[in-house]
């Protein structure tokens, strides 16, 4: 982390000393030629004006790069959250069984995080289109199977009601209870816990 904070600084000090070069330039060739007539410097722009021109087009086209690359970065951004923002809104929509029951899990087990499997479609699914999000950087390894831990995205959490996930609002009836039970991922189950 601080790696990145001193790469983001010392590019922020280029830029900024870029900024100042190319404003300090443009100063230096806007200026009236009478202000160097003081003291005998009447050479002081003829001299130096072919330097500052070059050094005013190199600043400048830097910063206009800095720019460029700035606005595209945020333009992508947008885009891509807009297509991550869509797909998970088609994923809530479109959930199948097994999905809906893996995000059951969550409320069952009053848990924010649990430790699914990669190699698992729902798992998966709902990683892929943004429902499920890492909740830490570490990943464990188990066997063939790679475990990580997931928690739901809060972009996802205001979408995902009782009765977009198939659970019934108010008290359980048994034949409700026993198909709730029945229908538990195994792998989602770190503890079992009695409906």
């Amino acid at each position: 982390m601080k790696e990145f904070l001193h790469r983001v600084s010392e590019r922020q000090g280029i830029t900024a000393t870029m900024l100042w070069m190319c404003f300090s330039c443009a100063v230096l060739l806007v200026m009236p030629s009478s202000l160097f007539s003081l003291n005998n410097s009447d050479l002081l722009p003829n001299t130096y004006s072919p330097y500052l021109w070059i050094l005013a087009l190199l600043t400048g086209s830097y910063l206009l790069t800095r720019l460029f690359t700035f606005l595209f970065a945020r333009l992508t951004k947008h885009y891509d959250d807009q297509y991550l923002s869509a797909r998970r809104n088609k994923m809530i929509r479109q959930l199948d069984f097994e999905e809906k029951a893996l995000l059951r899990e969550f409320i069952i087990q009053r848990k924010t995080v649990l430790a699914l499997p990669l190699n698992e479609p729902a798992v998966n699914n709902l990683l892929a289109s943004g429902v499920l999000a890492p909740a830490y950087e570490t990943q464990e390894i188990k066997g063939a199977t790679r475990i990580i831990k997931l928690s739901i995205a809060i972009e996802a959490r205001e979408q995902l009601t009782h009765k977009v996930i198939g659970l019934p609002v108010g008290k359980l009836t048994e034949a409700e209870a026993e198909l709730l039970k029945a229908a538990r991922p195994e792998y989602a189950r770190s503890n079992y816990i009695a409906l």
